[in-house]
């Protein structure tokens, strides 16, 4: 069961109920994500989080690995605010996104990988295809916007960066779509490869571009899931013969976005064609939670005529690529249908957005992947939700204001078995008295996290500038979830799940 709803906690108003909506308000809050983002942003344009992978359900703790520095896998939200800074040019906008831009450029292997591309498994993965092109992706996207207010030298610095990058990924099946790759990955490679090529004047792979688009569709596409004017993709070309998952909902993006911009560059309607028909696999696999929201599939497993739907426990958090990809697609089209899912999809974003701006991560896992917020996955919402709003005419100079505001309150995003809180630099993620053993905590400003332990072990104790003052505690009882703590702090509280929220004991 999924349901949201959130409870305004303070010392003169305890447990009124808060909404996220104003009157009419047909999505999310694009400014309160935009201003939390920032908050992750460090003094040389790294984006921290604690990197809570909300579709395969694990994160660096996980793993044994204590990261919350910077993972190229927020790139995205560079092209975000270079969108808004195109439109609305800001000397503080400008001084952020350079930042970021260059932070994102200068941070590399030895090779010309990026460094930090191991997103829920840390710093203990240097390797890897998809987070190397998100990067890339994050640049060529924020560079094509917002460009022409960088210096030469920034420019050409991005620009080498990318192309470096593009070359050391070779190593990834030779830089081309192979059966052994994985499809979303290399469908990101020739994204990156098409917008370098745009922007750069350089044709190195320019001969490549559209022979990589026809393999792809060969090699990864199936058609007939859910029906005949749906197109999905194996997220392993191997799997055609043996049956194996196709893509989950969330990566379709990377797929249409190329296929839209190949139609465009070579006139090629029928790679249009294959666009839509993803969208249309990705909506017409949606499901309706016990919220009313429009949810994502998580993936089908196909073998041969066999075809089996799994759609929880999913993401809400990170559903903004795909969408960015049905948004290139309207672009090109006109389909009710699809721009009725995106409609849909934005009401769903509202639904699960926190005061403090971002979304609840996901249902369904019972854990802290449902509660605690990734700064990558809400990149590329912010990615999309930037244009739409840009494109609606939502956004204003005042943008640039809501998302260097400073916010004094707490905010808690809680469940039966985990809870988020952060509150300025410091974050939590703990669990309710009786409900688990969770303890995380770290900073905003920090690279590294830490988990606290029982005074009678062995451990370390937590380092003194990672303790949460205050942190609020709460008690799972039969009736509902009651808070526990006497702190005062004013505080959002954001429920998801069945168990409601009862408010303080007391």
């Amino acid at each position: 069961m999924s349901t949201s709803s959130t409870v305004r906690e303070d010392a003169t108003c305890s447990n009124e109920a808060g909404g996220r909506m104003a009157a009419g308000q047909a999505g999310p809050d694009v400014a309160a994500l935009a201003r939390w983002m920032r908050t992750w942003v460090g003094d040389e344009g790294q984006i921290r989080g604690f990197h809570n992978h909300s579709v395969w359900g694990t994160n660096p703790a996980t793993f044994v690995d204590f990261t919350s520095g910077h993972q190229a896998f927020s790139a995205p939200a560079t092209a975000a605010f270079g969108e808004a800074l195109a439109q609305h040019p800001d000397d503080r906008g400008l001084d952020l996104w350079r930042r970021m831009m260059l932070f994102q450029a200068g941070t590399v292997q030895d090779d010309g990988q990026f460094r930090h591309i191991g997103f829920q498994v840390g710093e203990s993965a240097t390797s890897g295809l998809i987070h190397n092109m998100v990067g890339c992706l994050g640049l060529v996207e924020g560079l094509r916007h917002a460009g022409h207010l960088l210096t030469d030298d920034d420019r050409a610095q991005v620009l080498v960066s990318v192309r470096r990058n593009l070359d050391a990924c070779r190593v990834y099946g030779g830089g081309r779509p192979t059966p052994d790759g994985t499809v979303n990955q290399e469908y990101a490679r020739v994204w990156a490869k098409l917008r370098y090529t745009e922007l750069s004047g350089d044709d190195v792979f320019a001969d490549e571009l559209e022979d990589d688009l026809d393999a792809l569709v060969r090699l990864g596409h199936v058609r007939g899931v859910p029906d005949d004017e749906s197109v999905g993709t194996f997220r392993q070309p191997t799997d055609r013969a043996g049956g194996g998952i196709l893509e989950p909902a969330e990566y379709y993006g990377l797929m249409v976005v190329p296929l839209a911009l190949g139609a465009r560059r070579f006139g090629r309607p029928d790679l249009l064609e294959e666009a839509v028909a993803i969208c249309r696999h990705v909506a017409r696999s949606a499901w309706v939670d016990d919220a009313g929201c429009t949810r994502f599939h998580r993936y089908w497993y196909v073998q041969g005529a066999t075809h089996l739907l799994s759609t929880t426990p999913m993401l809400v958090a990170g559903m903004g690529l795909t969408l960015y990809g049905i948004e290139e697609v309207l672009a090109e089209v006109d389909v009710p249908e699809l721009a009725a899912f995106r409609d849909a999809c934005l009401r769903t974003y509202a639904e699960y957005q926190s005061p403090a701006g971002p979304f609840v991560s996901a249902t369904g896992w019972h854990h802290e992947a449902d509660v605690a917020p990734s700064t990558a996955w809400h990149a590329h919402d912010l990615m999309f939700l930037v244009r739409h709003a840009l494109l609606r005419g939502d956004v204003d100079a005042s943008f640039w204001d809501d998302v260097f505001a400073d916010r004094d309150r707490q905010a808690v995003i809680l469940s039966d078995r985990a809870f988020w809180a952060e509150d300025g630099v410091h974050w939590c993620i703990l669990s309710p008295y009786t409900a688990g053993d969770l303890s995380i905590y770290g900073r905003k400003d920090r690279d590294t996290f830490a988990r606290s332990f029982f005074a009678w072990t062995d451990k370390e104790p937590l380092p003194a500038e990672l303790e949460y003052p205050g942190a609020p505690a709460f008690f799972v009882a039969d009736e509902g979830i009651f808070r526990v703590d006497a702190a005062d702090r004013p505080s959002d509280v954001t429920v998801v799940g069945p168990v409601p929220f009862r408010g303080r004991l007391g």
